[in-house]
């Protein structure tokens, strides 16, 4: 889960609500900001002086070097992008763990060495991976499910978002669950990375919860941190029973679970 930035300009209440849980402020950067699905630190960065100079040439007479060089750099962006694309469709069947620079170099027909020249090593190769899928992940459950309106409708649409791509997700594998499972008692990089990913979106999800509460659609005492728990807890026994048990029918019982969550919680008892 590439994520495109909220406009800052836009007036309307779902950019306003993406940018308010994003926390989109001046010299935010990305996933530090613990508010909801962002992009990584590393793109928010400027670009250094010399690539910047690369495409704003400034000395009379360098146009052909600074073409080229914009060229040299964007060739290289998409080799790396390419390289990405290939570590994060490994990974999502074997594993972060199984990823390795001559695996990477096998499947994208490079070199060791070529891939070494874009990633110095197998962590921020697997990092990467862990970005990009955080960028998808935010680009096909939470920004879609902003247009909606704040409350239950917005919070269906979260869920529902979440449920188609882990619906997908039971013949390839979640970045997510895997990853907790290979680097649960691990400390390091990788282990950050995913635990922050996972993390900002969690606590998009409770905000969104939180809302439903602000406008009258679930009780104002219940337990959000409970609502959130639960609901997490569907998408993981989704994942257990279809992937590794293949239990028929799971999926609907997810949807059934959330509904019945919606109504035990809800400010005022469904219509009969």
């Amino acid at each position: 889960m590439v994520s495109s930035s909220v406009p800052r300009s836009s007036t309307s209440p779902a950019s306003r609500d993406a940018a308010h849980l994003a926390g989109r402020v001046e010299g935010s950067a990305g996933l530090n900001n613990p508010e909801m699905p962002a992009k990584t630190a590393a793109k928010s960065r400027k670009a250094p002086p010399a690539a910047q100079a690369a495409v704003s040439p400034k000395a009379e007479g360098a146009e052909p070097a600074v073409k080229t060089s914009g060229r040299s750099l964007a060739k290289g962006q998409q080799t790396k992008a390419t390289i990405v694309e290939a570590a994060l469709n490994l990974a999502t069947h074997i594993g972060l763990e199984g990823l390795s620079i001559g695996a990477i170099a096998e499947l994208t027909g490079m070199s060791k060495s070529g891939v070494f020249a874009h990633f110095g090593s197998r962590e921020e190769l697997q990092i990467s991976v862990v970005h990009e899928y955080h960028d998808r992940f935010e680009q096909e459950v939470f920004y879609p499910a902003i247009e909606a309106e704040r409350g239950i409708p917005r919070l269906r649409e979260l869920f529902g978002n979440w449920m188609k791509r882990t619906s997908m997700e039971i013949d390839s594998g979640c970045i997510y669950i895997s990853g907790a499972v290979e680097f649960d008692d691990r400390t390091g990089p990788v282990r950050d990375a995913l635990v922050e990913s996972v993390s900002t979106w969690l606590a998009a999800m409770r905000r969104t919860i939180e809302q439903s509460q602000e406008c009258g659609d679930l009780r104002a005492d219940a337990d959000a941190s409970q609502l959130l728990f639960e609901i997490h807890g569907l998408i993981l026994a989704l994942h257990y029973e279809a992937r590794f048990l293949h239990s028929e029918g799971s999926i609907e019982r997810a949807h059934a679970g959330f509904n019945n969550i919606l109504a035990r919680y809800a400010s005022e008892p469904p219509a009969a």
